[in-house]
């Protein structure tokens, strides 16, 4: 008896069903494109609410790793010497993070927020992984457990075997000679991957910088990756005036009083407003 690919999908799906899963189509998912979008992306969130968004923003507007406040673009010469010096990419690399990372050390998660230790509170007691938005959905807890998977994931994809977070976290040093070699592999690949295909995105769940856009009242925004970090640091070190990003989240800046860490008490407003501020500052 021949059975037609149309009657294995619907037993397929019945048969997910049955087990409490529900699949959709990638359609589903994909990105509402807005590219062409050119004033206030809130505006974006009104109409097409609930859906992720891409955007052709502003790279000077944005945030991420090896580009945050205090640290602008200290990557860009050696980033763009090592494009056009193929097969040095590496050793161009290695020299640079490792000063990034003997310089940037510091001493608690209060001092990598830039806030001060009387404002800081519980902050000046945890390492800088531990460190997090106001805005977060997660809490300390999950954060913290959340952060240590992604590094002993990333860590074993180039490594090949366990490295945790004790070794080091890409933001910042001090970290191990192998956590220097994971980064410095991270960054290589990306490189030679745009050398050769230029930039490159698709509608998989990572297929973009994946970010969340911040809103002043007065009608300012910026972004800050929280996806794709590798891909950022290199596409702004070389100079890209612009970035395709996904867009997962709008912060607005009135909304301090909902944030979560406010509303449960570990930020005060001030604090809050302080770490959105930093953001804004030229």
């Amino acid at each position: 008896m021949l059975i037609d690919s149309l009657s294995i999908k619907v037993w397929m799906l019945r048969k997910a069903e049955s087990a409490g899963l529900h699949i959709q189509s990638m359609k589903h998912f994909r990105p509402v494109d807005a590219r062409r979008h050119l004033s206030n992306p809130l505006e974006l969130n009104y109409l097409y609410p609930g859906k992720e968004l891409l955007l052709d923003a502003p790279m000077e507007w944005g945030f991420g790793l090896f580009n945050l406040s205090g640290h602008r673009r200290f990557l860009n010469d050696v980033m763009q010497e090592a494009f056009y010096k193929p097969g040095r990419e590496r050793d161009l690399l290695r020299e640079a993070l490792r000063v990034f990372y003997a310089e940037w050390q510091p001493a608690n998660a209060a001092e990598f927020l830039g806030v001060s230790s009387d404002q800081a509170g519980g902050l000046v007691d945890v390492p800088p992984w531990q460190a997090y938005s106001p805005w977060d959905s997660y809490n300390a807890a999950e954060k913290s457990a959340k952060r240590q998977r992604t590094e002993l994931r990333e860590n074993a994809r180039i490594l090949g075997r366990h490295l945790g977070i004790n070794a080091g976290w890409k933001f910042c040093g001090p970290v191990s000679e192998d956590k220097l070699e994971v980064e410095v592999e991270r960054l290589a690949r990306v490189l030679e991957s745009i050398r050769d295909q230029g930039v490159c995105r698709h509608d998989g769940t990572d297929g973009d910088i994946r970010a969340s856009v911040l809103t002043h009242s007065d009608g300012r925004w910026r972004w800050v990756v929280h996806g794709g970090q590798h891909r950022y640091a290199v596409i702004s070190a070389l100079g890209a005036p612009r970035a395709v990003i996904r867009v997962e989240r709008f912060i607005r800046r009135e909304d301090v009083a909902l944030w979560p860490t406010v509303t449960s008490g570990f930020f005060s407003q001030e604090t809050a407003l302080k770490i959105f501020d930093n953001y804004f500052f030229d």
